[in-house]
């Protein structure tokens, strides 16, 4: 297993110690995922936090009246960490693997142990806790844009993700419907 992107995305963000490095490297475990797993649902409690090695994901969830809503897709170098997992509670998303994926996961229980022995985890759990803080800003102000500004925008700042992801998907992260993606696809 090949943890040295983990550890450069970590250093990236604070000083972390060898220790640190080598009792972190003993707790982590490789997972291989094939297209359409679901990495949790809603309603459960998330046990572990994932870094993406290879593959890709997405979180949804489904409204009162069934509608599916993309919330967030996650790429190769991403940390699925989930503050609801890290506190105990349920889960209201899905976790669903898009592609074939290779998965680096450490579990909520070993992070606390972590936490407990190394100052540096707390520095790396408030730097996450605040970077899901600022997409979540993202998206909101993107959200609150006209149809076709939010088209733009997702194209620009991630058009690969239309070569690898169903318009109906698309079109939920959104807020949209698939005719009206459809539509401003034709014209652009």
């Amino acid at each position: 297993m090949n943890t040295r992107p983990l550890i450069n995305l970590l250093t990236g963000i604070t000083t972390i110690s060898s220790a640190f490095e080598l009792a972190l490297s003993d707790r982590l475990e490789q997972e291989q995922y094939k297209p359409h797993q679901i990495l949790h649902a809603a309603g459960q409690m998330e046990n572990r936090l994932y870094f993406i090695e290879t593959g890709f994901a997405r979180n949804y969830f489904y409204d009162k009246d069934g509608q599916e809503h993309t919330v967030k897709f996650r790429e190769p170098g991403d940390i699925l960490f989930s503050y609801e997992g890290y506190y105990k509670v349920p889960s209201y998303f899905y976790t669903e693997i898009m592609e074939e994926s290779r998965l680096i996961s450490l579990t909520y229980h070993d992070l606390h142990e972590l936490d407990s022995i190394f100052t540096e985890v707390s520095v790396l759990i408030k730097s996450l806790l605040l970077r899901f803080q600022k997409e979540e800003y993202q998206r909101q102000s993107l959200i609150a844009l006209p149809n076709e500004e939010r088209y733009l925008q997702l194209r620009k700042n991630n058009n690969a993700l239309f070569q690898r992801t169903p318009s109906r998907i698309i079109a939920s992260y959104l807020h949209m419907s698939r005719e009206t993606l459809n539509r401003l696809i034709a014209r652009h």
